[in-house]
């Protein structure tokens, strides 16, 4: 189940699945299907994961590299899944992803995510502040932007941003 949908989203999908679409075999292909190379780019992505506990006032950082050669041959979409895997760990309320561009080894694409310390606490993270600070955009909860520069400096210029502070 998708952690941020309301009443409202669970209406229009009974909705939907009173029409006789098969819920569970879109799902599937969706959510979790991957071809076979996904694994092995998977591992050596988690292999590269760092965390920084004290980054962002002490909510944590957790942040993995996908580089180039990783990705060979990989649709966008299993590149893209790498962030919904690395956010879930429970030793940092802020994750990011740095993909590597395919034709400059220099710029990288970064993918945030924020969450609450607990159910209902709304105290994450606005990483659509982050990500703005960084030159790019998104929302509270989910943000990116693209930047240039070692793996080293990318993540340095990340975690400045986050010490910045947080935002209500």
């Amino acid at each position: 189940m998708f952690p941020l949908g309301g009443p409202g989203t669970h209406l229009l999908a009974d909705r939907l699945l009173a029409t006789g679409i098969d819920g569970a075999g879109i799902t599937r292909t969706l959510m979790d299907t991957h071809p076979f190379g996904w694994l092995p780019m998977l591992s050596r992505v988690l292999g590269s994961a760092r965390l920084e506990p004290r980054a962002a006032g002490g909510a944590g950082l957790v942040y993995a590299f996908v580089r180039s050669d990783d990705s060979d041959g990989l649709r966008s979409e299993e590149v893209e899944s790498v962030i919904d895997v690395v956010r879930t760990t429970a030793e940092a309320d802020v994750a990011a992803v740095f993909k590597q561009s395919r034709t400059d080894a220099g710029s990288w694409t970064v993918s945030l995510r924020s969450r609450d310390s607990g159910v209902g606490t709304g105290d994450a993270v606005d990483v659509a502040r982050v990500a703005t600070g960084l030159g790019g955009g998104g929302h509270r909860y989910a943000a990116g932007y693209t930047t240039h520069g070692t793996p080293e400096n990318v993540v340095d210029d990340l975690l400045a941003e986050l010490a910045l502070g947080r935002e209500s």
